[in-house]
């Protein structure tokens, strides 16, 4: 074979693979074809197999402009599932408006739970990948809506609320606390909880403006969603513990004492304790006075009034000195008009004054040492912290 013939040979070659890959590309797929011509049942087997977000675009497409026509066909709901699912969250990022408006269109179209809910799950897998206050509004204005009307909730609403859990914002939980405070859908009351706890970085000013409204009542539901909830950073329990501290300490000044206020009070101190939250040292120092209050009224009781009284000390630090020796000089005069104070409580102040390390302490540690009857484990107590002052 000469040397021109090979050549020939190796062109017509490559020039034939060439018009395969060329017809190859420019044939239609086997499922695109199996879409164009069959019934609605073809299109949803198409999309589902072919994985090819073109055609699940083409699907959400012919659901759109059928839906009037086709209203309450559950074979279009089933094409309408399947083409959203399958639907390319590349196309959001470049026609953002045309995806919102084909989305909407199916929602609102297609009067069906099983699209509604595909749509939002939908919706959170688009927002996950680009943030779009948009589909936020969408989801507020249907949970909206639907709250407004009443009547029971569906799946729909239920993945609302969850759906408002990824893409929320502080109208989200505008929308999610009145839920929570209304007893239409109470039975949805710990899916609402959850959302409103994992907007709660993003809704910081409507938690701390429910909270400065808010009565007992809903500052202990508000602690229990943000407070106690450990999948919340420890920095904005603690802050959203020193708001609802605070707040109950304007409620009791506008009413009579109760041990329920007094020991959710405690509960909250302990929580910015825990989290050296000594940012709230003041406001421990001006709780000193209230907790004394209650333990006057016997709504704490001894251990719960030295649990406060170590707290307030890791809060307020040197703050605390001189309410604490105040209080001491208090207690060593009702020692010594016969009036024995409960000597746990005398201890823990005693202790706390030694840790503070506060020389100002002096002249109340000391008396504690002349006072008569004191038992000897008070004194030894105040003679060790004397020794702790630091000159």
């Amino acid at each position: 074979m000469t040397e021109c013939t090979k050549k020939t040979l190796a062109f017509c070659a490559l020039a034939l693979a060439a018009l395969f890959s060329y017809a190859q590309s420019s044939s239609p797929a086997k499922e695109e074809i199996k879409f164009a011509k069959g019934n609605i049942n073809d299109k949803i087997a198409a999309v589902k197999s072919s994985g090819d977000s073109a055609l699940a675009k083409k699907a959400v497409d012919f659901v759109v402009e059928n839906a009037l026509l086709l209203k309450g066909d559950r074979d279009l709901a089933g094409l309408a599932v399947a083409g959203i699912l399958s639907y390319p969250v590349e196309e959001s990022k470049k026609n953002p408006q045309a995806v919102l408006q084909d989305f909407s269109d199916v929602f609102y179209g297609v009067d069906d739970v099983n699209v509604r809910v595909s749509v939002l799950e939908k919706i959170a897998a688009i927002y996950a990948q680009r943030e779009d206050s948009d589909w936020t509004a969408f989801v507020n204005g249907y949970l909206s809506q639907k709250l407004a009307a009443g009547g029971s909730a569906d799946e729909t609403v239920k993945k609302s609320i969850s759906t408002l859990g990824v893409v929320g914002n502080g109208s989200s939980f505008n929308i999610l606390y009145s839920i929570l405070r209304q007893p239409v859908w109470s039975e949805l009351d710990a899916d609402v909880s959850s959302a409103l706890a994992k907007i709660s970085d993003k809704s910081l000013n409507e938690i701390f403006d429910a909270i400065d409204k808010a009565e007992l009542v809903e500052l202990k539901q508000l602690t229990k969603i943000f407070v106690k909830n450990s999948e919340i950073s420890a920095a904005l329990r603690a802050e959203i513990a020193e708001k609802s501290l605070n707040r109950s300490m304007i409620i009791e000044g506008a009413s009579s004492n109760s041990q329920d206020l007094a020991l959710f009070q405690l509960e909250l101190l302990q929580v910015l304790a825990d989290n050296k939250w000594t940012r709230a040292g003041d406001l421990a120092k001006k709780y000193f006075t209230v907790a004394k209050t209650a333990y006057n009224g016997k709504y704490l009781n001894s251990q719960q009034w030295t649990q406060a009284i170590s707290c307030v000390e890791a809060l307020a630090s040197r703050a605390a000195v001189l309410p604490f020796t105040e209080y001491l000089d208090q207690m060593n005069k009702a020692q010594e008009a016969g009036n024995s104070p409960d000597k746990t409580v005398v201890l823990a102040i005693i202790n706390a004054l030694a840790e503070l390390g506060d020389k100002s302490s002096f002249d109340s540690l000391l008396y504690v040492t002349y006072v008569k009857d004191y038992p000897e484990e008070v004194a030894a107590a105040a003679r060790n912290a004397l020794t702790r002052l630091k000159w």
